[in-house]
């Protein structure tokens, strides 16, 4: 399958968009990582609040499969 290099012009176009406008968010994550916070074990947990108040929340217990794929995820982003 090819990745249409037109389609990753655009998403990192609006990466660039969303984390001018979000400039904390990569901060958080990258402390998360190199402060060795997620783990095999860690539980990540989510709660999302819609502007009318309402929540939904989630929660999941981090495996070596999960922290595999997040290593592989934030090599490409490192490679982009």
């Amino acid at each position: 399958m090819a990745i249409n290099p037109m389609v990753l012009l655009k998403i990192r176009k609006m990466w660039g968009d969303f984390t001018a406008a979000h400039p904390k968010l990569l901060p958080y994550f990258k402390e998360l990582n190199s402060g060795g916070y997620i783990g095999e074990g860690s539980v990540i947990d989510i709660t999302v609040t819609d502007a009318g108040g309402r929540s939904l929340r989630c929660n999941m217990k981090v495996s070596a499969d999960d922290i595999e794929l997040i290593k592989s995820v934030a090599d490409i982003g490192r490679d982009a």
